[in-house]
């Protein structure tokens, strides 16, 4: 994940016009699906995988100088495996993971993503500059999440990037899940419920 860094003067200019100064029109941008990313990294006893999948689309809403709200519809048909090649288990696993074992793309072909607030942040890890608040919905299922992002703003739109940790298990993911089966039982073959979500949004004029 890119580190970025947010302009302090800007962030100063935003909080003024928080603190009662001029306010501007929300402006939505569409996101840039050629430019930004989504990428996932999940692990279990033996070992991870990691990939990456494809922004269906998505908008950023700008008020006052800052984002307000996002949201991002994901095409969970691109699930994709960057660490197996082609012929080396890459389509065996791929297809494992769009099945109803998974995520069961064929019943819930998108997952989404809406951000709903940003608090300013200070000391956060890798340049994170806000703290983030928002919900996930994956195979029909909503969970509110809080993550620490990166947010730069400019005069032609905004760039937000952060991870996210999720489980699985929330979203009714059970194959070889310790919260749906015995841990013993499972053993080496079990799948850890947390995995990661990596993102990069861009948005402009």
């Amino acid at each position: 994940m890119k580190a970025m860094f947010f302009s302090g003067a800007l962030l100063l200019s935003s909080f003024l016009s928080f603190a009662g100064g001029e306010t501007d029109e929300p402006s939505r941008y569409p996101v840039d699906v050629t430019t930004s990313s989504v990428t996932w990294v999940g692990t279990k006893v033996t070992g991870s995988h990691n990939g990456d999948i494809q922004i269906n689309n998505g908008m950023l809403t700008i008020e006052d100088g800052m984002i307000s709200a996002a949201t991002v519809i994901i095409d969970m048909g691109t699930i994709n495996t960057l660490d197996l090649q082609a012929g080396g288990g890459k389509e065996s696993l791929d297809g494992h993971l769009m099945s109803d074992d998974f995520f069961g793309v064929e019943q819930f072909p998108t997952a989404q993503f809406e951000l709903t607030q940003l608090n300013p942040l200070r000391g956060g890890e890798n340049g994170a500059n806000f703290s983030a608040q928002g919900k996930v919905t994956i195979k029909g299922r909503s969970e509110n999440v809080s993550f620490p992002v990166t947010v730069e703003m400019s005069s032609e739109g905004a760039r937000i990037s952060g991870d996210i940790t999720l489980d699985r298990s929330k979203f009714d993911v059970q194959f070889r899940s310790q919260s749906f089966f015995d841990a013993k039982a499972l053993g080496d073959k079990l799948i850890y419920d947390e995995f990661t979500i990596g993102f990069e949004l861009v948005a402009g004029k």
